[in-house]
């Protein structure tokens, strides 16, 4: 049975919530396609239901749809537009899914096609009625980090990063899995998402990322949930000093070591002064705090060191007078956790490194 058909009695039930709140909204007749003598209708429309009021009948026509990204929305409004351009009815076009975002939102906008979710957001504008809500959030966005990692996965990050080391490039699926040192079928459930958010596009030449504000900001809202808990220590040492000596170790011993957080975006584009310095470490964080000499702290901690989840937090580092620094992207998503005018540091790498002169969006 199609994902669609299973969620059928959910989206009646949301559906009915949201007319049977309208005031003069006297019935709500359901399957009228079973009555039609329009044959496509009942082979097209997942939902049908007439809206009775004091003077009139509108029939809504619903398609159901198992996500609410805009590709999918935007085959449902076609297919619903190319119906009723055939079959000169008035009946109204809705698509529904269980979670519509702002994007798919916004397509049907463009169509004049109402849409609704299992969460209660709705566009619906039928007769005499405009019923707009919004704000209220996905029910299953609490568990879609450990449940179905999916595009913030580790190694699908990874190829996130690679297409935005140069945003302006199409990649084919082959070589963005070698530069990413992932198989192709991450790089392809990777494109299949991208694509169904409308967040890249397909050429001649291979995926290419057409909305990375939009992807960065999502991965954000993500990254800042589940992030590795760092490893607290404490030094006398000047934290410049310090910073020195952890890369200095790290190069000795041939292992990966960047600085993230204010203390890397420092470097990057300098404007937030900072008291703690922060560091990836591709190992048991206790070996490089032993290794430079930092002592263990809970309370007033003045570093810390991460031991990353994956090596991709690496990709792209840049140097600063010989200290490694995480790209601007990673940094990017690390300030959203930083206390300390973290988002005052993450705005301002918005604009001057990330997307220049252009506002968050």
């Amino acid at each position: 049975m199609p994902t669609e058909n299973k969620l059928l009695p959910q989206a009646r039930e949301a559906l009915e919530r949201i007319l049977s709140a309208v005031p003069g909204v006297t019935k709500l007749e359901w399957g009228l396609d079973q009555h039609s003598d329009q044959k496509e209708l009942s082979s097209l429309a997942d939902l049908t239901v007439g809206v009775n009021t004091n003077n009139r009948l509108d029939t809504l026509v619903v398609e159901l749809k198992d996500q609410g990204h805009p590709r999918q929305l935007r085959e449902a409004v076609n297919q619903l537009l190319r119906y009723r351009h055939r079959s000169r009815r008035n009946d109204y076009p809705v698509v529904a899914a269980p979670y519509i975002t702002a994007d798919g939102a916004a397509v049907c906008k463009e169509e004049n096609v109402g849409y609704f979710d299992l969460a209660g957001n709705c566009r619906l504008a039928f007769g005499t009625y405009y019923i707009e809500r919004t704000g209220n959030p996905n029910p299953a966005r609490k568990n879609q980090v450990t449940a179905t990692p999916g595009l913030y996965a580790p190694k699908s990050e990874r190829v996130l990063r690679v297409l935005f080391a140069d945003k302006d490039r199409a990649w084919k699926v082959v070589s963005l899995g070698e530069n990413a040192h992932v198989s192709l079928g991450t790089v392809s459930m990777v494109r299949t998402v991208l694509l169904e958010r409308e967040w890249a596009k397909d050429t001649a030449d291979g995926i290419q990322l057409t909305h990375p504000d939009k992807l960065l900001a999502d991965w954000a809202a993500v990254w800042g949930r589940r992030r590795e808990r760092p490893k607290t220590y404490f030094t006398l040492t000047p934290l410049a000093d310090t910073e020195r000596q952890m890369a200095d170790f790290a190069r000795q011993h041939v292992r990966p070591f960047a600085l993230t957080g204010t203390a890397g975006a420092w470097r990057l584009a300098p404007m937030v002064r900072f008291n703690r310095t922060q560091a990836y470490w591709q190992g048991d964080p206790a070996e490089l705090a032993q290794g430079v000499g930092l002592r263990p702290a809970e309370a007033g901690a003045n570093v810390q060191i991460i031991a990353p989840r994956d090596e991709g937090v690496f990709f792209n580092r840049e140097e600063f007078d010989g200290i490694p620094v995480v790209a601007p992207l990673q940094l990017y998503l690390d300030l959203q956790r930083e206390p300390a005018r973290g988002e005052e540091a993450a705005d301002h790498l918005w604009r001057t490194k990330l997307f220049p002169g252009n506002a968050k969006a």
